[in-house]
C-alpha cells in the first residue's frame, strides 16, 4: 500500500512539473508571437559579469555587450532598409505612353512581392497595392499584351500562398487545442 502511494505522488509530481513547464513555454511562445522581438527583456549596452566580487580591491568595471549593440544595428539597417523600399514603391509612377516601362516596373514589384510574401514583409501590401494599379493601368491600354496572363498568374500564385499560410495556421491551432484539451482531460482523470 505504501509504494502504491509513492509512485501516485511521484506521478502527480512529474505532472505538476510538466504542466508547470508547458504552462511556461506557451506563455512565451504566445508573447513571442504577440510582441515578436519586443516579448523578452532586453538590456543593451551593458553586460555586467555574475561573478562580480564586491571587495575593495576585487571590483570588475561592466563590459559594454556588443553582441547586443551588433544585434540593434542590423535591425535598425533592415528597417532603414526597408523604409527606402517602400519610398521607392511609393514613388512608382505608371506612364500610361510607355507600356514596357509599366511592365519593366511590374517585374520589378512582382520580383520584390515573390520575397516579401515569405517573410511577411511590411512593404508586401504597399507592393501589392502598386502592382494592381500597374496591372490595371497595363490592361486598359493594351488588354491583349500576353505579359498579362503572366502577371495575373503571379497574383493567383500569391493568392494561393496565403491561404495555405492561413491553412497552416489554422490546422496548428487546431492541434494546440487538441492537445490541450487531451491534456486537460488527463489531468482531470489523474486529479
Amino acid at each position: 500500500m505504501g509504494s502504491g502511494r509513492v509512485i501516485i505522488l511521484y506521478t502527480m509530481g512529474f505532472l505538476d512539473n510538466v504542466t508547470n513547464e508547458f504552462g511556461k513555454k506557451t506563455g512565451k511562445a504566445i508573447g513571442n508571437k504577440l510582441y515578436g522581438r519586443h516579448a523578452d527583456d532586453v538590456r543593451l549596452g551593458q553586460r555586467v559579469d555574475a561573478n562580480v566580487n564586491y571587495g575593495a580591491a576585487n571590483v570588475k568595471q561592466s563590459e559594454p555587450d556588443y553582441g547586443a549593440i551588433e544585434r540593434e544595428k542590423r535591425i535598425t539597417m533592415q528597417h532603414e532598409q526597408d523604409a527606402k523600399f517602400l519610398n521607392a514603391i511609393i514613388n512608382i509612377q505608371f506612364n500610361p505612353q510607355d507600356k514596357d516601362a509599366i511592365i519593366t516596373e511590374l517585374t520589378a514589384l512582382s520580383s520584390y512581392v515573390d520575397l516579401w510574401i515569405k517573410e511577411s514583409n511590411q512593404n508586401l501590401n504597399a507592393a501589392k497595392s502598386k502592382f494592381d494599379a500597374g496591372l490595371a493601368m497595363l490592361r486598359s491600354i493594351e488588354p491583349n499584351n500576353t505579359m498579362i496572363a503572366y502577371f495575373e498568374g503571379k497574383k493567383i500564385e500569391w493568392q494561393t500562398f496565403i491561404e495555405q499560410q492561413k491553412k497552416k495556421k489554422r490546422t496548428t491551432i487546431l492541434v494546440i487545442a487538441g492537445v490541450l484539451l487531451v491534456f486537460v482531460i488527463v489531468l482531470i482523470i489523474f486529479a
